[in-house]
């Protein structure tokens, strides 16, 4: 049995996910796809409209054929620690390859940045400390240094998939795991504004926020609409502030990715800006991405700090959160290969600390509904495992 695996957020599925996963089975020649999908909060920090296991139906519905968490903890993170995470569960459940959306399939050029990126020459650092120097984000001198290390454009490498897949294959090879990596070109732009067959993700929610209820679901496969409608959230300014007002600047000093004495800052900033959107432009400076603020502002919100994540570097347990009918003798494989416990009842997690982060991440994600019926405490206990 051949089985191929996918790290995914999956908000919404879409046309341009479904075409991913039968472009894997054709290339990958497997009998099965295993998807790994981030909880309440994406890697970017912000809180998803569709929850994990509605993300699971669509996707089940639409050829995966297994659905496992990637806990919070690890998802909402830089993209070294996402893409390790997210390899770490799926290389422990053993599967054969680990496919994933890219600008190119070329996967020697693929290969190359990645070396280099795990072996940085010395005239690379010299160039990042240069560009660090003129006030460039680290992320955007080390994508000038790579591109212009390998003679490539630099908008070219500065692509949030490519980097991605590098810290996959990164990862594949620190853990010395015997998994193919194998890029899929990805269809559309990740972060194009545009509906149509292969819209983004993000233009799709766009779409629902505009209230073109009709139109975001039109980029949807047919068989993921049933479960494509997003919850509506309201936005987590008062409960972030409250957060915030309540911590020390010896607290934010201990968030993650904190540094350059931004404590200072945003002690002062959380108490002078009325919301979350305002703080991060206030926030926003050459040295920090919106992503990365986007991400610290999150950590404090749950009550992650850098003990927390020290603490439980990688996933010990691989969480069942779907699986299609007929898929039966997969989980039977999977659960021969697998080095890292199954588990489908989330009961027999009470007591780990990463579930026990995990339901504190979704009670306050529950928090941002109007619904009574969604705002409960425990939602992680009461879903069980899905089966379509």
């Amino acid at each position: 049995m051949r089985i191929a695996g996918i790290i995914a957020e999956y908000v919404p599925f879409h046309r341009g996910h479904a075409w991913h996963v039968e472009e894997t089975r054709r290339r990958s020649g497997c009998d099965y796809v295993v998807a790994c999908v981030d909880g309440h909060f994406t890697q970017r920090g912000e809180p998803t409209p569709f929850s994990r296991w509605q993300r699971a139906r669509m996707a089940l519905r639409c050829g995966v054929d297994a659905v496992f968490e990637l806990p919070t903890l690890y998802a909402v993170r830089t993209a070294d620690v996402f893409a390790a995470s997210g390899v770490a569960i799926l290389g422990g459940l053993g599967v054969d390859v680990l496919s994933f959306g890219c600008e190119t399939e070329d996967m020697e050029l693929v290969r190359r940045l990645t070396e280099i990126r795990q072996k940085e020459p010395e005239s690379v650092s010299e160039a990042i400390q240069d560009s660090l120097a003129g006030g460039k984000s680290h992320a955007r001198a080390r994508g000038d240094a790579f591109a212009d290390h390998l003679g490539l454009p630099r908008e070219w490498i500065n692509r949030p998939n490519l980097i991605l897949g590098t810290e996959y294959l990164r990862a594949i090879t620190d853990q010395g795991l015997p998994v193919e990596p194998l890029a899929i070109r990805r269809q559309g732009d990740y972060h194009g504004e545009q509906l149509g067959e292969f819209a983004s993700a993000t233009a799709i929610r766009a779409a629902f926020q505009r209230g073109e209820t009709d139109a975001a679901l039109a980029c949807l496969p047919e068989a993921a609409r049933p479960y494509g409608l997003p919850e509506v959230l309201h936005p987590m300014d008062d409960l972030l502030l409250m957060a915030l007002r309540r911590m020390t600047m010896e607290d934010m000093a201990q968030l993650p990715d904190m540094g350059e004495g931004l404590e200072h800052r945003l002690h002062r900033l959380c108490r002078e800006t009325p919301g979350r959107e305002a703080l991060l432009t206030a926030l926003k400076c050459k040295r920090y991405t919106h992503a990365r603020l986007s991400r610290l502002l999150t950590h404090a919100l749950l009550g992650f700090s850098r003990e927390t994540l020290a603490a439980h570097p990688m996933p010990r347990y691989a969480k069942l959160i779907g699986i299609r009918q007929g898929a039966e003798p997969l989980l039977k494989e999977l659960s021969s290969r697998s080095t890292l416990p199954i588990i489908a009842d989330p009961v027999r997690l009470k007591g780990d600390p990463v579930f026990e982060l995990e339901c504190r991440a979704t009670d306050i994600w529950s928090l941002l509904h109007d619904a009574p019926e969604l705002r409960a405490a425990g939602r992680e206990l009461r879903e069980r495992f899905v089966s379509v």
